[in-house]
C-alpha cells in the first residue's frame, strides 16, 4: 500500500512554518511524555513513602509472645487503612501467625513480586510488587522481609493502582491543555518570526522589480548583513549590464552613422535615368531595412536599460526650444511650452532629444509665427502634442511623410529621415506619433510611457 506523498510547501516562509509546527509538535508530544513520567513518578514516591512508613510503624510495633506469637504493641489501622476493601491494606506474617489490618478483614493479601531470598533480609529496605485482593482489584505492594526475636517476618502494605494512575491522570487533564496553548503559543511566536525574519527578503524582491521596471537604478545596500553582498553582487551585474548596453549603444550608433547617411544618398541618388530596371534601388531598400532591422534590435535592448528610463520632460523640451530658438531667430517665433515641470515619461534621454527634437525642428521649420507644447496624461501615457501655425500637409500625404527619405516639400532643407526616425524610436517604447491637420495648424503627437516618478 502507498501512502501519499504530502505536497512541498513552495515558499521559504512556507518550509520554515511547516518545519517549526513540525518540530514544536514534536517537541510538545516529548515534553508531555516526559512530565508524565515525572508526575507518575512523584505521585509513586509519595505511595511508596506512605506504605513504607506503614511498614515501618508495623515492624516497630511487633513483639513476640512466650508461647512464639506475633503481636501488636500499638494499634495501626489508622486511615484509609480501617476501610474495608480500600486497597489499602497491611499484612505481617510468619511460619506461625498472621495479622493484618482491618479493612483486609482477616483475608490473606499474597505478596507481589518475587520471593524473598537473603537480599531481603540484608538489604532492609521493602521491594515492590503488584498483586490482587479478593476483589480482583490490582494492587501495588511494598514488602520488607525482616527478623523480630529469631523469627522470619515478612510485611506487607498495599494500596490500590489507581492511587498510583488516578493523580497522573487528572494532572493530564491540565497538561494536555497547557501543552496545546505553549504549542499554539510558540506556533505563533514561529509566524510572526518567520514574517518579521523574511521581511528583507521580500523588500529586496520588491527593490529587484523596481529596478526591472525602471523605478530605480540599483539597489539599497540593505539592513541585513546576510544579504548585503548579495545587493552588492547585483548591482555589480547590473553595472556592468549598463556598461556593455553603453558600448552596444555606441557601436550601434557609430554603425548608423557609417552606414544609414551613404544608404540614403544612394536612395537619393538613383532614378529612373541611371537605374531603369530599379534593381539598384530595390537592393538599397533591402540594405536599408537591413540596418533598421539590427538599429531596432539594438535599441529595444537599450530602451530597456533601467538607469536611463525615467527622463523630466519640462527641462529636455527647454533645452531643445532655447537651441532651435537659436537657430530659427530670423523667423522670430513665439514658442510656448505649457508642460508641467513634474511630467516625465519612461524613456531613454538621448532618444527623447531624437524624438523631439526631430518633431521640434519640423514646427520650427513650417511655422509662420509661433509653436506651441503641451502635454497631458491619460491613464499610463503622456501624450506631448507640438502645434506649429503653418501650412500643414495635405490628408492624402500625411502617411507619406512617415517613410525615409521622403521629403514633402524639396524648397526646405532637410533629409527627409527625421520623422521616419522619430517615429520608430517612439514604437519601440510602446507608443505612437500621430500627424495631423488641426484649426490652429499642424500637431504632432507623440505617446509615450508615463514615469512612474512623475506625473502629468
Amino acid at each position: 500500500m502507498r501512502w501519499p506523498r504530502l505536497s512541498r510547501p513552495t515558499s521559504i516562509a512556507g518550509r520554515l512554518t511547516a518545519f517549526s509546527a513540525a518540530f514544536v509538535a514534536g517537541a510538545i508530544l516529548v515534553a508531555s511524555v516526559i512530565l508524565w513520567f515525572i508526575v507518575a513518578g512523584v505521585v509513586r514516591e509519595q505511595i511508596d513513602q506512605r506504605l513504607d512508613t506503614q511498614i515501618e510503624g508495623a515492624r516497630s510495633s511487633l513483639t513476640v509472645s512466650e508461647n512464639g506469637q506475633l503481636m501488636m504493641a500499638s494499634q495501626l489501622d489508622g486511615p484509609p487503612f480501617d476501610r474495608p476493601n480500600s486497597g489499602w491494606y497491611w499484612q505481617v506474617r510468619s511460619e506461625t501467625s498472621t495479622l493484618s489490618s482491618r479493612s483486609l478483614e482477616r483475608r490473606a493479601l499474597k505478596p507481589g513480586g518475587r520471593q524473598a531470598d537473603w537480599r531481603d533480609l540484608t538489604s532492609a529496605r521493602p521491594r515492590p510488587g503488584e498483586t490482587e485482593d479478593g476483589n480482583g482489584r490490582g494492587l501495588y505492594t511494598r514488602t520488607l522481609s525482616t527478623r523480630i526475636d529469631g523469627q522470619l517476618v515478612q510485611i506487607t502494605a498495599s494500596a490500590p493502582e489507581a492511587a498510583l494512575t488516578d493523580p497522573a491522570f487528572r494532572s493530564l487533564m491540565w497538561l494536555v491543555p497547557a501543552m496545546a496553548l505553549l504549542g499554539i503559543t510558540l506556533l505563533i511566536g514561529t509566524y510572526l518570526q518567520v514574517r518579521f525574519g523574511l521581511k528583507p527578503l521580500k523588500r529586496l524582491t520588491t527593490d529587484i522589480a523596481e529596478v526591472s521596471a525602471g523605478n530605480r537604478s540599483t539597489l539599497p545596500e540593505g539592513e541585513v548583513e546576510e544579504l548585503k553582498p548579495v545587493a552588492t553582487e547585483i548591482n555589480r551585474l547590473i553595472a556592468l549590464n549598463e556598461r556593455r548596453l553603453e558600448e552596444a549603444r555606441i557601436h550601434f550608433a557609430n554603425m548608423a552613422h557609417g552606414l544609414k547617411t551613404p544608404v540614403a544618398s544612394l536612395t537619393l541618388g538613383l532614378n529612373d535615368d541611371n537605374d531603369a530596371s530599379g534593381g539598384l534601388r530595390d537592393l538599397v531598400l533591402r540594405i536599408d531595412r537591413r540596418i533598421r532591422h539590427h538599429l531596432a534590435d539594438a535599441r529595444k535592448s537599450t530602451a530597456g536599460q533601467p538607469s536611463d528610463r525615467h527622463v523630466l520632460l519640462r527641462p529636455r523640451l527647454d533645452d531643445l526650444i532655447l537651441v532651435l530658438s537659436n537657430i530659427y531667430r530670423d523667423k522670430a517665433l513665439s514658442v510656448r511650452c505649457e508642460v508641467e515641470d513634474r511630467a516625465g515619461i519612461r524613456c531613454d534621454p538621448e532618444d527623447v532629444d531624437e524624438i523631439l527634437g526631430n518633431l521640434l525642428d519640423n514646427a520650427f521649420k513650417w511655422a509662420s509665427t509661433a509653436v506651441t507644447v503641451t502635454s497631458t496624461r491619460t491613464g499610463g501615457l503622456v501624450a506631448i502634442t507640438i502645434t506649429d501655425d503653418g501650412p500643414g500637409i495635405a490628408e492624402d500625404r500625411i502617411n507619406e511623410a512617415f517613410q525615409p527619405g521622403m521629403r514633402l516639400d524639396e524648397s526646405v532643407q532637410g533629409s527627409g529621415f527625421g520623422l521616419g526616425i522619430s517615429k520608430e524610436i517612439v514604437e519601440l517604447y510602446g507608443g505612437t506619433v500621430t500627424l495631423q491637420n488641426s484649426k490652429n495648424g499642424f500637431q504632432a503627437i507623440v505617446t509615450l510611457p508615463v514615469s512612474r516618478t512623475g506625473s502629468s
